[in-house]
């Protein structure tokens, strides 16, 4: 028992130090982004202008594939020029534009399609996957709720 409560403190101390890790790496943090559904680090590095694997480093990520919804991780200001193309996630801090007003809300509900909603609204699928910063057409999910501009 004593062995598992060492290993459990253990283990706090090592991931409350991560960020303060890329810190003393050098790096300074420009923020802070928390993962969505589809998002890898290739798409995160995108939308902030960093590489991938400066990202992983800064939060101590020993496998690039290995990351779950709702994890946050250090942003650390490290330009990476030129970007190449790809997938870009959403940004959530900076300058990033702003959301076009929602007119309604609507909750998908399994088996609908951007297509349908759109139609159900009379608006254009592109138009609803612009106002989410949806890149991907077919990946939408039941219980995830869309804005209607």
């Amino acid at each position: 028992m004593r062995k598992k409560l060492l290993l459990v403190l253990a283990l706090v101390i090592v991931l409350s130090t991560l960020p303060a890790a890329a810190l003393a790496a050098g790096w300074s943090i420009q923020g802070y982004h928390v993962v969505r559904p589809g998002e890898s680090l290739y798409a995160i590095g995108r939308a902030y202008a960093t590489r991938p694997e400066v990202i992983a480093a800064a939060n101590g990520i020993a496998n690039p594939n290995r990351l779950w919804v709702g994890q946050r991780l250090a942003i650390p200001v490290a330009p990476w020029s030129p970007i190449p193309p790809g997938p870009v996630a959403v940004r959530q801090f900076g300058d990033s534009e702003p959301t076009p007003a929602c007119r309604y809300y609507h909750t998908v509900r399994y088996g609908e399609t951007l297509t349908r909603i759109g139609y159900m609204y009379g608006v254009s699928m592109w138009t609803i996957a612009a106002a989410n910063h949806i890149y991907n057409l077919n990946l939408i999910y039941a219980g995830q709720v869309l804005c209607i501009p």
